[in-house]
C-alpha cells in the first residue's frame, strides 16, 4: 500500500497513508469488502488500488490511487470500470464516492467514468470552548437512541454516519439533555485530541433546533475542545442559526454516484 501514491481520500483530507492496521480497521468500521478492493500491478509491484466496500444498498469507493509514474495511463479507471462490471453481475449496483472538495482532478475523472455529482456535505467547526466546563449531562448510548426510534436515516447520509458505522465506531459516545416527557436533544460523537466530533444528532420532534442545539453545543463543551458536527447535509440545520452559534464551514465533501455497468 505505501507504494501507490496519489490517492483520493473520501474522508479527511490529511488522513495518513494507509497502514495494515488502518486497513484492518477501515475493514471493520466502513464494511471494506475484499472482494471489492482490487489491486493492479507491474510484474510483481502494485501500481493502482481500489478499496470498496459493501452495503445491501451500495458500494463506496473508499480509496482510489495510482503511483505517480504510472498516472494517466487509464489505470484509475480500468479499476473502476472492472468493479462496476462484477457489481452489475453479483451487486449492489449503486456505487458511490464521497470525495473532498478541491482535490484536483477527480471531479472530471468520476464524470469521465459514468459518476454523477449527487449530494453535497460540509463540516461545521464551532469555535474554542470557553474556559468553565459545562454542566453534566446523562449518557446515551446508541442502542438506547435506536430502541426509541430516534435515529431514522435519511436517505444519502455520508457512509461515515450511517448506522452501521456508527455501530462499528470505537470510542463513540452519547449524551442526551432532558426535556419535558421524556423527550430530549442528544448526540453522538467521538474525541479527537482537538475536537468534539459529532456523528449524530436531533431533538425533542416538534422543536426547532433553535430551541436546542444551543444547549446541545454547551454540553459537548464541557470536553474542553471545539465541536465538530461532520458531514451535515444540506439544510440539516438553518445556516444562520449556525452561524449565531459560532459555527463555521470548514471541509465540503462531494457525493457521486454511479450504477453498475456490464461488460
Amino acid at each position: 500500500m505505501a507504494a501507490v501514491n496519489g490517492c483520493f481520500r473520501p474522508h479527511f483530507p490529511a488522513a495518513p497513508e494507509l497502514t495494515v492496521e488502518g486497513f484492518r480497521e477501515e475493514m471493520r468500521r466502513l464494511d471494506v469488502w475484499p472482494s471489492n478492493s482490487l489491486v493492479a500491478v507491474e510484474g510483481d509491484r502494485p501500481i493502482a488500488v481500489l478499496i470498496g466496500t459493501k452495503r445491501p444498498r451500495e458500494v463506496l469507493v473508499q480509496r482510489l490511487g495510482v503511483a505517480s509514474s504510472h498516472q494517466r495511463r487509464g489505470h484509475g479507471s480500468h479499476l473502476l470500470t472492472s468493479l462496476s462490471q462484477k457489481l452489475a453481475v453479483l451487486g449492489p449496483e449503486r456505487l458511490i464516492a464521497e470525495v473532498p472538495e478541491g482535490m484536483p482532478g477527480v471531479a472530471p475523472f468520476l464524470a469521465a467514468v459514468g459518476y454523477r455529482l449527487e449530494a453535497e456535505y460540509t463540516d461545521f467547526l464551532g469555535p474554542e470552548p470557553e474556559a468553565a466546563g459545562a454542566v453534566e449531562s446523562p449518557a446515551v448510548s446508541l442502542a438506547e437512541l435506536e430502541a426509541s426510534e430516534a435515529l431514522p436515516e435519511t436517505p444519502g447520509t455520508p457512509w461515515e454516519r450511517q448506522l452501521p458505522t456508527l455501530r462499528q465506531s470505537r470510542g463513540l459516545a452519547g449524551l442526551a439533555l432532558p426535556g419535558e416527557a421524556g423527550a430530549r436533544a442528544w448526540a453522538l460523537y467521538t474525541r479527537t485530541a482537538d475536537a468534539v466530533e459529532v456523528w449524530a444528532s436531533g431533538g425533542p420532534p416538534g422543536r426547532p433546533p433553535n430551541a436546542w442545539l444551543p444547549a446541545l453545543l454547551a454540553a459537548l463543551g464541557r470536553h474542553q475542545r471545539r465541536v465538530r458536527l461532520a458531514r451535515l447535509l444540506a439544510d440539516e440545520y438553518p445556516g444562520d442559526l449556525l452561524r449565531q452559534l459560532g459555527l463555521r464551514a470548514e471541509t465540503r465533501y462531494h457525493r457521486w454516484a454511479a450504477h453498475a455497468t456490464p461488460l
